[in-house]
């Protein structure tokens, strides 16, 4: 059960909203890949605070706290058990694109662990996008996560930015995969600000080649492509996996 103390019925009406996203295409797609919701309640408890709660499913433990224990003990993820996390979370990403849904803070603390599989949750800055995923919008998501164009923006105190969304979000996943391959978080602070792809690679090649294919670390520099231009949305993205 998921508790929130909203101050302003603004607060309730955006939260109850992104609540909708989720329900609606749940109900549309009947996707497994994403956390289940049972229900919301609201309750007013005094002029100016509400409680908002959403009851969802019930998960073993989250991404990012599996990676942690994963690292106190150097168990490595193999390549294979790699492919399939990312394998379920293209799927998944890609039905969210399809029905024009962009969830804009992807990060392993949001993704959860339900018997074996992964399913995205915390739908806090999901947005409905009706267009190919250009829009203008003012900087979401977890820095560390950030695709290049967001956290240039962010340091340069724009307000706002045009990206692709759903290729930020790629961007995104990259980075969550690559913590996941390394088991450091070092690995992210390393590429965080480069600006070039042969740096981006050798980076990838100095973490990743001893325990894993240049067909993996391959897939991985799409995701991790600097040039939003260049860079794969999800539908693509799982177009191209297939044949991996």
């Amino acid at each position: 059960m998921k508790k929130m103390i909203l101050r302003t019925m603004e607060e309730l009406n955006i939260n109850q909203e992104k609540t909708n996203i989720l329900f609606n295409f749940i109900k549309k797609t009947h996707c497994n890949g994403v956390i289940k919701l049972y229900g919301d309640q609201c309750e007013q408890k005094n002029e100016a605070e509400f409680i908002y709660y959403v009851l969802m499913e019930l998960a073993n433990i989250d991404w990012e706290n599996e990676i942690k224990k994963r690292s106190e003990i150097k168990k490595f993820y193999t390549e294979g058990e790699l492919m399939e996390i990312l394998n379920q979370l293209i799927s998944s990403f890609a039905l969210l694109q399809k029905n024009n849904v962009t969830h804009r803070d992807i990060k392993p603390q949001n993704i959860l662990i339900v018997n074996n599989r992964y399913k995205i949750c915390d739908f806090g800055e999901a947005k409905i996008i009706s267009t190919n995923g250009v829009i203008q919008q003012n900087i979401r998501g977890t820095e560390l996560y950030m695709s290049p164009i967001l956290f240039k923006a962010l340091n340069s105190r724009q307000n706002k930015v045009i990206h692709n969304t759903y290729k930020s979000d790629v961007f995104s996943l990259g980075m969550c995969i690559l913590l996941a391959a390394t088991l450091t978080y070092q690995s992210l602070y390393d590429i965080r600000e480069l600006d070039n792809m042969e740096s981006v690679k050798n980076i990838l090649v100095k973490y990743l080649i001893v325990k894993y294919s240049y067909n993996f670390v391959g897939t991985l520099l799409k995701m991790l492509e600097i040039n939003e231009d260049l860079r794969p949305d999800f539908i693509q993205l799982e177009d191209s996996i297939r044949s991996f």
